[in-house]
């Protein structure tokens, strides 16, 4: 039952192969007749259908070859749709498939242009060595045909030559050499020219010419030359490669680039025993590993008419990985060693351990691995599927010593015979004079590759002590102290009015004098009068003492330091010295103004309490743009504003629902948008709505907008002009109305100047807020209810159960 379902399915896949060329809009299930059909009429989509088709059927492609020819097709063209459903990858169009197709009949142009060679290579191994000739790369091997013309080319049927006499008699002509192997010149006639080269047709024709008709080609008053006109094509097969098929080529063409345009060797095809068939016999065995290794072209022969380049399945194979310059896949002919292969996988890398090597081998029943030395790398002959794996040299010295610390030239050094402490501190030039000389460390590593550290005296391992002058072994490590570190390193620090203040290593005998200088002298602001901080050392604390350090106060007479002696008072580790500012010292502050204004820009502040007010009138007022209801006022944040405002955005994410990212955003930013009441504030200046401005506020008055904005849960969100006839739902009706999930009661706007006003509630009545020009009304979103999860649901049921359970048993006491 199951073979005749399949039958059936195939027959309605072959009857929708002449379905699809009657009419591509139809379903491929329709059609009786394949003798008509063409494959190259086949596009990529049904080429799929058909596989898919297939598969189902559970039929192999030569039942339905076999199937296609009873129903009609020709036998080469089920051939061809064999094999295009063999290699098919859903090409995009008909012309990749028929570049895809075992029988090349593409013009002669098209083969000579490489860029419509199809160059995708089946099912090829990256691994393979020589595999990437044929991936993708630009080499292509492809005959120059601007060259000049060749003296040694031979002459075939389809070559067009033009013979050209000059002198003192003149001829110029083109000929197409005929299926015969003649060309016909008027007045002579026919001269046969096949299988003749370049330089001797056209001895050939100089010959008959001059005996005929041309006769100043014998007494050298003429001269003949014969060019290639254009080039014939021949007929080439390919089998055993990545598209096996019969191509026309260029006659220039050559074996290497016939190989390109089949792409290459397939997967199990050799690449080192290709051969070159011409008239039934081998011509030439073909080794590319000649080109790939030593970049010899010997074996790039040029191709002849019917030759048949067969490239067979390989022989041996063996894998190289590891520490290789060119690790891969390799083939291995009769009678080469493992030496050749580590040649061609182009030897050792820098890291390799060149000892011994592994090989991972397969005997007829199971895996096995062999160790080999490296002096029987040229007597070992690779199997079929070997695996060779060459490792990395260990990651350790064999003689290496360390010295660090209070040395000149801390480093590693070699270990040599009979090192000792004394030797290696002389290799490394000698003690620092911060060198500590009553002990030293070596850092010893044991047997068990657990560390242990023996202590020596420098001053006496110097002096040749043997006690003290231990000998050395692989991997010591002596570390010599610093004085330096054996003591606290102590800073100062200096604050307030100089130019980089911080923190300063201190010194004996450092001045406050010395610190200023340091930290690049006063500011302008510097007061005279200076407070020293100083530690308090005290040897016990008491309850009551609550002291925390000493303050020492003085003054400076003059705060030009070259001239002044009071600044040489000494200072003690970890002081601090605040240098205060003069009282009453202010810079000027500014704030800017911007927008449509007469005179925009930044202005001084004349005072302390300079408020909008005063500035607009300093800048002239507004300009005729204006739109003085949209003005507002930015206030940037200080960072300590900064920080709270995070953590407000962190915990409004963690207790509420409906935080937006547009709320969290409007908090983290690093200014306050203040809105102003323009006409409060010019018809009463000084009022509380005439704010007070500070240092680095921005005033910006925009242009009139006639525009108002809906977003949010609105169907459509738009902007429309703004009228005074029409209220907050006319509004929303232009954006077409509000979408399922709209939070109406929450419906607010934003005006121009930042204000914003919300959507009153009054019993069963709503107020919408007044809409003006450049306002933009917001509706916001429901909250998305989150259905209880299986968990959750589970955990109800099974409370609901026990408290059930429990009052049942109540009622039954």
């Amino acid at each position: 039952m199951y073979k005749n379902n399949a039958i059936k399915i195939l027959l309605t896949i072959c009857i929708s192969l002449l379905g699809f060329i009657n009419s591509y809009s139809q379903d491929i299930l329709k059609g009786k007749d394949l003798s008509q059909l063409k494959v190259e009429m086949i596009s990529a989509s049904d080429l799929n259908k058909l596989k898919s088709q297939l598969s189902s059927a559970g039929l192999s492609l030569d039942q339905a070859e076999q199937l296609a020819i009873s129903k009609g097709m020709s036998p080469l063209e089920a051939s061809k749709l064999k094999l295009k459903l063999s290699t098919s990858n859903a090409v995009s169009d008909s012309k990749t498939s028929e570049a895809n197709s075992s029988i090349r009949e593409n013009s002669e142009q098209d083969q000579l242009d490489n860029s419509k060679v199809d160059r995708k290579v089946i099912s090829n191994n990256p691994l393979i060595f020589g595999s990437e000739l044929y991936s993708g790369s630009v080499l292509s091997f492809e005959p120059n045909l601007k060259m000049a013309t060749p003296v040694n080319y031979i002459l075939g049927p389809e070559d067009q030559i033009q013979i050209s006499v000059f002198g003192t008699q003149e001829y110029n002509g083109i000929h197409t050499i005929t299926p015969d192997g003649t060309v016909n010149i008027p007045n002579i006639g026919e001269i046969k020219l096949l299988g003749l080269s370049i330089e001797a047709a056209t001895q050939k024709l100089k010959n008959v010419m001059g005996n005929s008709v041309y006769t100043y080609l014998k007494t050298g008053g003429a001269k003949i030359v014969v060019t290639l006109s254009k080039i014939r094509t021949i007929s080439i097969t390919i089998i055993g490669s990545s598209k096996p098929g019969n191509y026309k080529v260029s006659s220039l063409s050559s074996v290497f680039n016939a190989l390109f345009i089949a792409g290459g060797p397939s997967s199990l095809g050799s690449f080192r025993e290709i051969e070159l068939i011409r008239n039934n016999k081998l011509e030439r065995k073909i080794d590319l590993y000649h080109f790939l290794i030593e970049g010899s072209q010997a074996d790039n022969v040029s191709l002849k008419d019917n030759d048949v380049i067969r490239i067979p399945t390989y022989k041996t194979r063996i894998e190289i990985k590891g520490e290789v310059k060119r690790p891969g896949i390799f083939e291995v002919l009769p009678g080469e060693n493992l030496s050749n292969i580590l040649t061609f996988a182009s030897g050792f890398t820098d890291n390799a351990y060149m000892g011994s090597l592994k090989i991972f081998q397969r005997n007829e029943k199971e895996r096995q691995i062999q160790d080999l030395i490296s002096s029987d790398y040229n007597r070992y002959k690779p199997q079929s599927g070997d695996i060779v794996e060459v490792s990395k040299i260990l990651d350790r010295y064999k003689n290496r010593v360390t010295i660090n610390g209070a040395v000149y030239r801390p480093n590693q050094y070699e270990l040599t015979s009979n090192l000792h402490v004394s030797d290696l501190i002389g290799k490394a030039d000698g003690l620092k004079q911060d060198a500590f000389l009553e002990r030293g460390q070596i850092l010893r590593l044991k047997e068990d590759l657990t560390k242990s550290i023996l202590s020596f005296d420098v001053k006496k391992a110097l002096s040749g002590d043997p006690l003290n002058n231990i000998l050395l072994q692989k991997e010591d490590e002596i570390y010599i102290i610093s004085i330096n570190e054996l003591k606290d390193k102590f800073q100062v620090t200096i604050q307030g009015e100089v130019r980089s203040p911080g923190k300063y290593n201190f010194v004996e005998k450092l001045t406050l004098k010395d610190l200023i200088l340091q930290s690049g002298g006063f500011t302008d602001a510097a007061f005279k009068k200076i407070e020293i901080a100083r530690i308090l050392k005290r040897d016990s604390l008491t309850s009551t003492d609550n002291k925390t350090s000493i303050i020492l106060k003085t003054e400076i007479n003059e705060l030009d330091l070259s001239i002044s002696n009071s600044a040489n008072i000494p200072l003690e580790a970890m002081d601090v010295v605040t240098v205060r500012r003069i009282a009453g010292y202010l810079l000027p502050e500014s704030v800017i103004i911007n927008g449509q204004i007469q005179y925009p820009g930044p202005y001084t502040l004349g005072n302390s309490s300079e408020r909008v007010s005063d500035i607009l009138k300093r800048a002239g007022g507004f300009s005729p743009d204006a739109y003085p209801e949209g003005a507002f006022l930015k206030r940037f944040k200080s960072v300590l504003e900064i920080e709270k405002a995070k953590e407000a955005v962190e915990k409004l994410q963690k207790s509420t629902f409906d935080s937006t990212v547009k709320t969290q955003t409007d908090i983290l930013r690093n200014f306050d948008k203040i809105p102003l009441n323009m006409g409060e504030i010019l018809k009463n200046p000084g009022s509380l709505e005439d704010i007070v401005l500070k240092y680095g506020d921005e005033i910006y008055i925009p242009k009139f907008d006639g525009q108002v904005k809906i977003n949010g849960e609105v169907l459509f969100s738009t902007q429309v002009s703004y009228q005074s006839s029409k209220g907050f739902s006319d509004y929303i009706d232009a954006a077409g109305g509000y979408t399922s999930s709209a939070l109406k009661s929450k419906a607010f706007i934003v005006y121009a100047n930042g204000m914003a006003s919300s959507t009153k509630k009054f019993m069963f009545f709503k107020s919408y807020p007044k809409v003006k020009p450049g306002s933009e009304i917001v509706i916001p979103k429901k909250r998305e209810k989150r259905a209880s999860s299986t968990a959750e649901i589970i955990g109800i049921a099974s409370t609901l159960a026990s408290l059930a359970g429990v009052t049942i048993a109540l009622l039954k006491l």
